[in-house]
């Protein structure tokens, strides 16, 4: 069993107070402080057996552990959507109905659409992408046309037989009331016992339980009717208004970027820092991004043009995500950079550099210090906490795949088949074996593919990936343990290939331990009939 999570209690009114459904104040409810002794502790009674339809975090609801706040444009989506036209609750009636009773209990769904789960088949209608990867809800997200007519939909489906008669429920807000402390309990227990039939969870921290009053729908109401909200206009909310004004009617000193038009991007550097600034131009020049970052001990040694140009490459890799795929014009006073990108004798960290920009559909401008203020500024900012934090990324992000520390057992036909070239210390026995099986072989960079006797295509795989996919085919979920034989031919079927995959599988089988305990040997790999078909 879990511990209680550790909450943050925030002050209350002086007409409620928390209580606790656990010991060493663990899982907290709010509640009247008008209560007596004795209510108090039915109350707790009744909140301790239905504890399971309170969540007091996200991993309370069923099937959810993790929730990150995303705000999901889905306006097309919303266009081809065909509406749900199911009816909201009218707010006159149903504010009618909860008034004019002397108990009541104002209860909230834990994150509100969420609860609802989306069909399988149209979960892929959600997707959208982030720098995380590309996902698609499993729950039913804000932003959805028909997200309030369903969920009001599933909330009448779940209290059916209990709205009009003891409460009423207009989306995620339930009221329940009754005419004297005793109903109002039973109505609250049989209303809990349902949300633990249905999975339904409800938010402790927006939950009060037996009040006398309490705002619905904007309302207060209570035993006396209903009343309109107050609202007290003291000097903080017209503080807070005139800021709001000031902000509404000038214009923004930074800007959203608008993805039809061309970025430009301002560099500079100098001894102390280097300073970069995304800008692009609408009729007028306006401010998306600045960015400085202080050079270190290393890089102040650098010559001026690498200063430069490192600041280049920090721009683009600070605004990757606006730049990759959009028009860019990169703005700097070091106007060697607009030959260097073409000069095949620079240095090696130059060339490095140069290489690493040539995603990016740019090109380089010369602009004067004096002209180009803002970042020139920048640049010599002496900057005592560096907010950019990491060092500057000039790594090629597929760097890893460049190198080879082992040459794989199909090298030399790779190469054969890209330089149609042979290695010259080959006697002509070598060549006359290697020409006789090259045919079967086809190149589509970067695998290598293999054309076996029964006419399918299969992939060649290199040695330090054979491991995991024999150990894959064998003992996975899905290996079942067979055979050395059926466990190759599992291999095969699944279009991979390699040399002496029969003899890897005998081995493999050979040193597992379960096979050696539970069956028997497989014969020897020389001797299986399933060989021919490579």
């Amino acid at each position: 069993m879990e511990d209680p999570p550790k909450l943050v209690l925030k002050p209350l009114p002086v007409d409620l107070k928390y209580a606790y459904l656990e010991e060493d104040e663990k899982c907290p409810v709010v509640v009247s402080s008008n209560l007596t002794s004795d209510q108090e502790d039915s109350l707790l009674g009744v909140l301790r057996k239905c504890k399971k339809a309170i969540g007091w975090q996200i991993s309370d609801l069923k099937g959810l552990a993790l929730w990150m706040g995303v705000c999901i444009d889905y306006r097309r989506l919303n266009s081809v959507t065909r509406k749900d036209h199911f009816p909201l609750p009218f707010m006159d009636q149903v504010l009618e109905r909860v008034s004019g009773h002397p108990f009541y209990y104002f209860l909230d769904g834990y994150s509100g659409y969420f609860q609802i789960e989306i069909d399988l088949e149209d979960q892929e209608k959600t997707t959208f992408t982030c720098p995380f990867g590309t996902f698609a809800y499993r729950r039913m997200p804000f932003g959805l046309c028909n997200a309030p007519a369903t969920f009001q939909r599933c909330m009448l489906s779940i209290f059916s037989d209990m709205v009009e008669r003891i409460m009423e429920v207009f989306m995620d807000d339930i009221t329940i009331y009754g005419g004297s402390y005793e109903e109002c309990l039973l109505h609250l227990e049989a209303v809990l016992q349902r949300c633990i039939e249905k999975d339904l969870v409800l938010n402790w921290e927006k939950c009060h339980f037996m009040v006398q009053q309490g705002i619905v729908l904007g309302h207060i109401i209570s035993k006396n009717g209903i009343e309109d909200a107050k609202f007290v206009w003291d000097e903080k909310c017209q503080k807070s208004f005139e800021e709001l004004k000031q902000f509404l009617t000038t214009a923004p000193i930074v800007r959203a970027p608008n993805w039809k038009l061309p970025f430009e991007v301002m560099c500079d550097a100098s001894d102390l820092a280097m300073g970069a600034l995304g800008q692009r131009e609408d009729g007028k020049p306006y401010v998306i991004y600045y960015a400085s970052k202080t050079l270190n001990e290393a890089q102040r040694n650098y010559t001026t043009t690498e200063k430069e140009l490192l600041a280049v490459v920090f721009a683009l890799d600070k605004f990757r995500a606006y730049l990759v795929g959009s028009s860019i014009v990169v703005f700097t006073d070091h106007s060697a950079l607009k030959y260097l990108l073409t000069k095949q004798d620079a240095k090696a960290r130059l060339i490095r550099w140069i290489l690493l920009i040539q995603e990016f559909n740019l090109q380089i401008r010369d602009k004067k210090g004096v002209e180009n203020v803002v970042a020139d500024h920048l640049s010599r900012l002496v900057i005592a906490h560096d907010s950019h934090g990491l060092p500057i990324n000039d790594d090629f992000p597929e760097e890893s795949l460049m190198s080879i520390e082992v040459a794989p057992w199909y090298s030399h036909i790779t190469n054969y088949l890209v330089t149609v070239e042979v290695p010259s210390k080959w006697s002509s026995q070598d060549k006359r074996h290697f020409f006789a099986k090259i045919h079967a072989y086809y190149w589509e960079e970067p695998f290598l593919f293999k054309y076996c006797a029964d006419q399918i295509i299969r992939k060649c795989v290199p040695e330090q990936e054979q491991s995991g996919i024999l150990s894959h085919c064998h003992d996975s979920a899905c290996g079942g343990h067979f055979a050395s034989q059926k466990t190759a031919m599992k291999v095969i079927q699944s279009g991979f290939w390699w040399p002496f995959l029969f003899k890897d599988a005998h081995t493999m089988c050979k040193g597992c331990d379960r096979c050696q305990r539970l069956g028997k040997l497989t014969i020897d790999p020389q001797f299986c009939p399933f060989s021919t078909c490579l």
